[in-house]
């Protein structure tokens, strides 16, 4: 038979304000967790309350929770201990709020929850009998927007802000792809018939028809070209994959001194910024955009 719900009591000590209380709180949540004490841990909420966690669902009620946490239990050591930073706490006469960054400390290495940071904010709402619970619960990670990742700690963003930009550094490597074509009119012609794509003209000395771009979609959009030297036939590249880069020029001379080859240095593409085009070690061609 399940245990009965446990009521979690604060200390009846008179100098314990508000705030006091809450942070008590806060610190038998956790250590309810670490201990494995479900109903201890699900007697700091609200009957009503909502809670968003970093795990699926989106949302979840108290019940929901519950037997989330009853699942996740057994993939926990028992010597499992959670680290707090930056717990800030305010409080109104009804309502109070405190938001602080927290991690599962002493997991054995490789275990997926030793790696993230959460960001936690929850909401409390004072009982009759002097009790704060739990009415909103909010534990989250960022996530970097340009690689669809999980930031895992602020130490991780720090070293990722402080980095220099590098060719593939923060985001995905390859940005942009080309099709060189000998006959434009035929080469747009057979993608609309097959794939009834519409280009665009796009404002650069090289001829070139962008495929349609969809700026918030995953993926890397790109164009057919035509420039002089570079096509089917002719022992190059038809096709041609762009890496981003900080300064194109910088990895166009890397390229040269690791075995590859300079082809067409670095010039300017209008408002779409720089491309330089080298051989790699193994003869095959590669472009390398930069705004800069």
């Amino acid at each position: 038979m399940q245990a009965a719900l446990r009521t979690f009591h604060c200390p009846k000590d008179p100098a314990m304000n508000d705030e006091s209380l809450i942070r008590a709180a806060l610190t038998e949540w956790q250590q309810a967790f670490c201990r494995k004490d479900v109903d201890a841990l699900m007697a700091l909420y609200a009957p009503g309350a909502v809670l968003f966690d970093a795990i699926p669902p989106f949302v979840d009620d108290v019940a929901g929770m519950r037997n989330k946490i009853i699942g996740c239990l057994p993939y926990f050591p028992d010597d499992t201990r959670i680290e707090t930073r930056n717990l800030a706490v305010t409080v109104g006469t009804e309502l109070a709020s405190a938001h602080c960054l927290w991690h599962f400390t002493q997991l054995p290495p490789g275990h997926p929850a030793g790696r993230h940071w959460f960001r936690s904010s929850t909401v409390w709402q004072k009982q009759p009998d002097g009790r704060w619970l739990i009415l909103h619960d909010h534990c989250s990670a960022p996530f970097n927007p340009y690689t669809e990742r999980a930031v895992l700690s602020p130490d991780a963003q720090a070293a990722l802000d402080a980095s220099p930009e590098s060719c593939g550094s923060g985001a995905n490597p390859v940005g942009w792809f080309e099709i060189y074509v000998a006959d434009m009119d035929r080469a747009k012609a057979f993608y609309s018939a097959v794939f009834g794509f519409e280009f665009t003209r796009l404002e650069s000395p090289i001829d070139l028809w962008a495929f349609p771009m969809q700026s918030t979609n995953a993926g890397a959009s790109g164009a057919l070209a035509k420039m002089d030297g570079f096509g089917p036939g002719g022992g190059s590249n038809s096709v041609l994959v762009y890496f981003s880069c900080a300064d194109c020029s910088e990895q166009a001379d890397l390229a040269a001194w690791n075995g590859g080859e300079v082809v067409k240095p670095k010039f300017a593409i209008g408002a779409y910024g720089h491309i330089a085009i080298v051989k790699d070690s193994e003869g095959n061609l590669i472009g390398l955009h930069s705004m800069a």
